[in-house]
């Protein structure tokens, strides 16, 4: 998901991937896996943090509207003819 970061008041809008985000920024926000331990079993899994999980409202804003599933198909499915 690309998202611009937002004018804040301040020298930095927020914090992203190991970077400090200037307002006016424009990024990238990819899905993070990570290994957690399940609290129920003990064991290690590996979980998703998705593009919707890391967008915050407070300094960010979306740049391109998220696409449903089904149009991206179709728009696949037409580029390829």
């Amino acid at each position: 998901m690309k998202v611009k970061a937002k004018d804040t008041g301040e020298k930095y809008a927020g914090y992203y991937g190991h970077r400090r985000r200037v307002p006016g920024e424009v990024f990238n926000l990819e899905p993070i896996k990570r290994l957690r331990k399940d609290n129920k079993t003990g064991l290690m899994r590996e979980i998703t943090i998705t593009e919707e999980q890391q967008f915050s409202e407070r300094w960010m804003e979306r740049v391109d509207a998220p696409v449903p599933a089904k149009e991206k198909k179709k728009e696949m499915a037409v580029g390829e003819l």
